[in-house]
């Protein structure tokens, strides 16, 4: 009876899983405001060689007002990628790291859909479309390919993720 009651289980969340794969997940910046941004998309490709990247992203005026950052995460005392983290700074208020979160306190920020966690139990599916309402714009991020180091490790050899600020809700 026992394991009839365990095989329920799993089946079930495999169906969850599987259910959550085409998902999308929506969430507000702590930042209010007004501003709007010149709308562009990025095709970031994200190696261990090119672990570090940053995009300047426009204000409706076409000056520089953003930046976008992609932060590898690596264990203390390793030198492989679990995955990233995503920020995004405001130039004109360099008191926060990064306006993503619901919070400005980021252990706050339960949610943490600016990590994009390889890890097989992440908060967030990886390849979840992230979509964020900052100000008066959008910044949607989805992970469209994940290469990793050994397949079923958690570690990432290439992640392509695609990026859209856009000023209409997706």
């Amino acid at each position: 009876m026992f394991r009839w009651i365990l095989i329920v289980v799993f089946a079930g969340a495999a169906v969850a899983v599987a259910a959550d794969s085409g998902k999308s997940v929506y969430s507000e910046s702590f930042k209010k405001g007004a501003t709007r941004i010149t709308e562009q998309t990025l095709e970031v490709a994200l190696t261990p060689e090119n672990a570090k990247q940053e995009f300047k992203i426009l204000d409706a005026t076409g000056k520089p007002r953003y930046t976008l950052r992609f932060i590898p995460d690596i264990p203390t005392g390793d030198t492989r990628i679990l995955g990233w983290f995503v920020r995004l700074a405001d130039g004109h208020h360099r008191i926060y790291d990064s306006i993503l979160p619901v919070s400005p306190d980021i252990s706050q920020d339960s949610q943490q859909f600016w990590w994009l966690d390889a890890k097989p139990y992440s908060k967030t599916f990886l390849q979840a479309q992230r979509i964020f309402k900052v100000e008066q714009f959008y910044c949607v991020i989805q992970v469209k390919d994940v290469k990793r180091l050994i397949p079923a490790q958690s570690y990432v050899k290439e992640m392509n993720v695609a990026v859209q600020f856009t000023n209409t809700k997706p």
